[in-house]
C-alpha cells in the first residue's frame, strides 16, 4: 500500500514541478540595455534575476543589469507575458535592477515576482499517512506609479486600502461586492483595473 502512495506522490510531484513556468523554455524576445533585440528560447529565474537565451544553438545568459525587457509566449497560460528589469532597493539600501512581471499596466501598474515554495500536505488522516511535498508558485506583489515609485504590497486588505487611500471607499465596495481576495493574483488584477478606471 505504501508503494502505491509513493508512486502517486512521485508522479504528482513530477507533474507539478514540470508545470512551473520558470522551469520551462519559452519562445520570446529580449531587449538589452544596449538596445539589442534578440529572439530565441528563454528560461527565466527570479531568484538569481537572470535569464538564459538559446539562439542558433548558442546559450547566452543575461543578468537583470544587462536587461531592459523580455517577453515570452507561455504555453501553460496560452498567453504572452512581459517582464522588466526595474531598479529596486535591496536589504543593503543599494539600488539594483531586478526582474518583475507586468500583470496590469495603468496609472497604477501591478507587478509581481514569483517564487517557488515547497508545500506539504497529507494524503489523508491518521498515523502513518504519507505526506506529499510539492513545489508551488507564490507571488510577491508591487505597485508602480507613472512617476516611477515602486511600492511592495503585502497582500493584506488593510495594506491595499492604505496604498489606495484616495479611492478607499470605492475599492472597499468593489472588493466586498465581488468577493475578491487581495492576495490572489487574478482578483488583484481586477481590483487594480477597477482602481485605474475610476
Amino acid at each position: 500500500m505504501r508503494i502505491i502512495f509513493y508512486l502517486i506522490f512521485l508522479l504528482h510531484s513530477t507533474w507539478s514541478f514540470s508545470q512551473l513556468s520558470s522551469r520551462e523554455w519559452h519562445k520570446g524576445i529580449v531587449v538589452t540595455t544596449n538596445q539589442d533585440t534578440i529572439s530565441g528560447e528563454i528560461k527565466y529565474d527570479f531568484s538569481s534575476n537572470m535569464i538564459t537565451l538559446i539562439k542558433n544553438e548558442s546559450v547566452i545568459a543575461f543578468s537583470s543589469h544587462k536587461l531592459m525587457y523580455f517577453e515570452i509566449y507561455d504555453e501553460s497560460y496560452k498567453s504572452y507575458r512581459e517582464f522588466y528589469a526595474i531598479p529596486h532597493r535591496n536589504a543593503s539600501n543599494y539600488l539594483t535592477p531586478i526582474l518583475f512581471e507586468l500583470q496590469f499596466e495603468g496609472v497604477l501598474s501591478l507587478l509581481s515576482r514569483e517564487k517557488i515554495v515547497i508545500e506539504t500536505s497529507s494524503v489523508g488522516y491518521g498515523y502513518g499517512v504519507p505526506v506529499i511535498s510539492q513545489p508551488t508558485v507564490r507571488y510577491d506583489f508591487y505597485f508602480l506609479t507613472k512617476g516611477g515609485k515602486l511600492t511592495q504590497f503585502s497582500g493584506s486588505k488593510r495594506d491595499l486600502l492604505t496604498i489606495l487611500a484616495k479611492k478607499k471607499n470605492e475599492i472597499q465596495s468593489f472588493i466586498k461586492g465581488n468577493r475578491l481576495k487581495t492576495d490572489d493574483l487574478r482578483d488583484l488584477v481586477r481590483i487594480i483595473a477597477f482602481y485605474n478606471s475610476i
